[in-house]
């Protein structure tokens, strides 16, 4: 004799949802790793603006001096 098919515990009608497990490395909490993500995807943007930006305190600083 048959027996009736087990209720379905997940999901509907017998269809189970799939859980996406992705073995990933722990990653250590901080700062360090977001910023190492952030230039590896917007390395050169970072690069620019960097110079810029010192350009801009080396040019202020100067100013700064010639006017005390």
């Amino acid at each position: 004799m048959r027996e009736p098919p087990l209720l379905p515990v997940f999901g509907k009608l017998g269809v189970k949802t799939r859980v996406a497990v992705l073995a990933a490395p722990a990653s250590p909490a901080g700062i360090v790793p977001r910023l190492r993500e952030l230039l590896a995807a917007h390395g050169g943007m970072a690069l620019k603006l960097s110079v810029i930006a010192w350009t801009m305190v080396v040019l202020g600083a100067v100013f700064f001096m010639m006017q005390g």
